[in-house]
């Protein structure tokens, strides 16, 4: 098998096994009185810990940036508002609606992140970016509304915390190029998720004994951390490597359709024709972005 195909099917892979993390983490949430707050905490310190491992048995220099004190404020910024307000605000828009919804709304990122740098850069969107735009925001209201302006379809919390998400992930995407560049991946997202769980450690430990632990939670908590987190974000970076980043994002739109169908037959959620349209358009508009990245590289 050719390195392209390889890279293709590991980035495929992650996209589908990031889909199901969050439909885990909403069982997780329906099965138990695990709070969105409490279980954030724990993925972010299990996950931390395992990618500082990972990248400390790979050779990284993992405390190196601990010793510069610019960029160690700088990682601790990033856990505050990138790592720790992501987790927490995809987590609890699954509880407040379902994953499947969580997932399409935090989808909205990469259009965010075109959208922000055309205007700081004062630049005119390409036809290809517009599109994108009014696809993902027309698909948006759909998913929201189901086309009724008088109503919502999810509750004004979901909403409200799925854009959050959005935002947020579109800043944990791009604010942390500079430090990775310095330091590695693994290394900067390791920390900046056990710093985010520990910053949530003195709030939400003590829900810790307000639930019974059974098996079959184990085990999802287990896939969540360990598959769904750790076991994904390395199959992404190992794909996005050997196939490039445009090639990656067009492959990442299975995510939002993996979680959607997972959603319909694992959990019972209902998904109408509006969420479905919804869904297609807002994975569209990263498609056409995709498209966008990859004509300015031939043109380049």
């Amino acid at each position: 098998m050719s390195s392209t195909k390889k890279g293709m099917l590991c980035v495929l892979a992650a996209a589908v096994l990031w889909g199901s993390s969050g439909v885990c983490a909403q069982f997780i949430m329906e099965k138990s009185a695990i709070s969105a707050q409490w279980l954030t905490m724990t993925r972010l310190l299990f996950t931390g810990v395992i990618l500082l491992t990972l990248s400390f048995v790979h050779g990284d220099k993992i405390f190196t940036i601990l010793k510069n004190r610019k960029d160690a404020l700088s990682l601790l910024f990033f856990s505050l508002f990138g790592a720790m307000v992501v987790q927490l605000s995809f987590l609890v828009t699954i509880e407040k609606s379902n994953a499947a919804t969580a997932t399409v709304l935090q989808f909205l990122s990469p259009t965010i992140i075109v959208a922000w740098f055309a205007l700081v850069r004062k630049a005119r969107p390409t036809l290809l970016v517009s599109a994108a735009i009014m696809t993902s925001l027309i698909g948006t209201f759909l998913l929201v509304t189901h086309g009724n302006l008088t109503s919502l379809s999810i509750s004004s919390g979901a909403l409200v915390w799925g854009i959050i998400s959005a935002f947020s992930a579109a800043f944990y995407t791009t604010y942390p190029s500079a430090l990775i560049a310095r330091y590695g991946t693994l290394p900067i997202v390791g920390w900046s998720m056990l710093l985010a769980g520990l910053m949530l450690t003195p709030f939400y430990a003590g829900q810790g004994s307000d639930f019974v632990i059974d098996g079959a939670l184990l085990m999802a908590f287990f896939y969540l951390v360990v598959i769904g987190t750790a076991v994904t974000f390395s199959l992404y970076l190992k794909g996005a490597q050997m196939i490039g980043g445009s090639k990656a994002s067009i492959l990442s739109c299975a995510e939002p359709l993996s979680s959607a169908l997972l959603s319909v037959a694992l959990l019972g959620v209902v998904f109408t024709l509006p969420d479905w349209l919804g869904t297609l358009l807002i994975v569209s508009s990263v498609l056409l972005i995709a498209l966008d990245s990859r004509r300015k590289v031939r043109a380049a």
